[in-house]
């Protein structure tokens, strides 16, 4: 900056520029004089138009000039990953076969009544050489949890098919110990195939507690 004193300092010397021009001017005739005047207002003009440099050694730093800022940058975070979750494993539904979608859909009470009544025909119940209620031998096998023995009775065949079966033609598989002779051959003579299928449907329902281990009363009874 360039302060008032410095200010009156420049007009008197722009002033004596314009006497001396002046001189030199109305003195134009006079060559020696007009020669030493021009350079003493050259001069002069030459000292007005240079800068003062200890002024521009005070002036302080614009913002142009400072260093730029150095902005904080903070380290990226990364993004979680999340573990996909482990896919249900697909249920497979188990294949019905014909007879066991019958079985499936019939009366299972009226097969229990089929099962308890006496024929004339076969001069036997069902219930007279099976008993219901436990797994252990009448005069046939006990038919307690029946299905879940059946599954392992003939490779391939459900439980419904092979009770179907034994029903129907009781030699086509015969369980080690007893006499196939014993069934009755006629029960698809004497119950419709729809009545059979009410009886499987029946002893597909008998479950309990296996007794097989329990003492037999009869055996206590005869000793």
């Amino acid at each position: 900056m360039i302060n008032s004193g410095g200010k009156r300092s420049v007009f008197h010397q722009m002033l004596r520029c314009g006497i001396f021009f002046f001189i030199a001017f109305s003195f134009g005739g006079c060559g020696s004089l007009v020669e030493p005047v021009m350079r003493e207002a050259t001069a002069t003009m030459a000292s007005v138009a240079a800068p003062d440099d200890s002024a521009t050694a005070t002036m302080p730093p614009t913002a142009t000039d400072l260093p730029p800022t150095q902005t904080p940058t903070t380290a990226p975070t990364a993004t979680p990953t999340l573990e996909p979750s482990p896919s249900p494993e697909p249920t497979t539904a188990p294949v019905l076969s014909p007879i066991d979608r019958l079985v499936a859909v019939r009366d299972a009470e009226n097969g229990a009544v089929l099962f308890e009544e006496f024929q004339e025909a076969a001069n036997y119940a069902c219930a007279n050489c099976h008993l219901p209620t436990s797994e252990k031998t009448n005069i046939g096998p006990g038919l307690l949890n029946i299905k879940d023995r059946a599954l392992t009775r003939v490779e391939g065949m459900t439980a419904a098919e092979y009770i179907y079966q034994s029903i129907v033609d009781s030699k086509a598989y015969t369980v080690e110990g007893f006499d196939p002779e014993l069934m009755p051959q006629n029960w698809a003579e004497i119950y419709s195939d729809l009545e059979i299928f009410d009886i499987v449907a029946y002893l597909m329902t008998l479950e309990g507690r296996s007794d097989i281990d329990d003492p037999d009363p009869v055996a206590e009874d005869a000793d």
